[in-house]
């Protein structure tokens, strides 16, 4: 018969061995896991936390700086709603506000026109005051040289093309149109072919004649007009229609003698 003594070493006994048992067990599965983490299970393993660093949200990229475009309108929105504040909200404060980027634009307005007087000189091919000056003392000297322009192309398109008037003798305005053609016709030595539409010819031209088919023969369906026809090919160019001044009219010859092309 074991005696009490001996019945609790052995009961140490076995609970130190389980102890150990649990030490080496705990061992094992921990090199297991490191083992695992140096690549055996990397298949289930689950996905690695990231550092607080990693999860960082990045910075945002700074902004492009804006274009001139972009600043000028947020510039003009800005005056805008300053002088909203200044009237709707009247106060010393918001007009000045108001005041000093009205000032702020006024000021650059003033360094763009002192930029444009340098370029003119350093460029003077830009300079529109050469072609036509803008000062008054030079307007007499430029008329002179406009009546001579518009008198030339008068005496130069004369030689190649008749100029033919297409009037509706009942219309009064058509009437007018022809009393600026003779008179016209008179200052500048042109001859001039006037064609009644409806028959009734206008005391200021009774060498009118009727129309026979004239018109639709050259494509002539609004009246009046005059147009200029070479009696050699018989070409037809358009000269107005409806009613036109002497003076524009003498600005339509040249117009259509230089086809158009701009003089500025």
């Amino acid at each position: 018969m074991k005696t009490r003594g001996t019945s609790n070493f052995n009961l140490a006994a076995r609970g130190l061995a389980n102890r150990r048992a649990a030490a080496l067990l705990g061992l094992s599965l921990l090199g297991a896991a490191f083992t695992a983490q140096a690549g055996g299970w990397q298949w289930y393993e689950r996905e690695a936390k990231p550092a607080d660093d990693d999860m960082a949200p990045q910075a945002l990229a700074p902004a492009a700086p804006a274009g001139a475009l972009e600043k000028l309108q947020l510039l003009q929105q800005s005056l805008k709603e300053r002088l909203a504040d200044a009237i709707l909200y009247p106060s010393t404060e918001n007009f000045v506000r108001f005041f000093q980027m009205q000032n702020y634009f006024t000021q650059q307005a003033g360094l763009f026109e002192r930029s444009a007087q340098r370029a003119f000189l350093a460029h003077p091919e830009l300079d529109y005051n050469l072609k036509h000056s803008h000062y008054n003392g030079t307007v007499k000297s430029q008329l002179a040289a406009d009546f001579a322009a518009q008198r030339e192309a008068i005496g130069k398109m004369a030689q190649q093309y008749g100029l033919m008037l297409f009037y509706r003798g009942a219309e009064p305005v058509d009437g007018q149109l022809v009393s600026v053609v003779k008179g016209f016709r008179d200052s500048y030595g042109l001859s001039v072919m006037p064609v009644t539409i409806d028959g009734v010819v206008n005391p200021a031209m009774p060498e009118s004649r009727r129309d026979a088919g004239q018109s639709q023969r050259l494509g002539i369906s609004h009246f009046p007009a005059l147009v200029l026809v070479d009696p050699r090919s018989g070409a037809v160019k358009p000269l107005a229609y409806g009613f036109i001044s002497q003076d524009d009219l003498a600005k339509q010859f040249l117009n259509v003698f230089i086809d158009f092309k701009p003089n500025y």
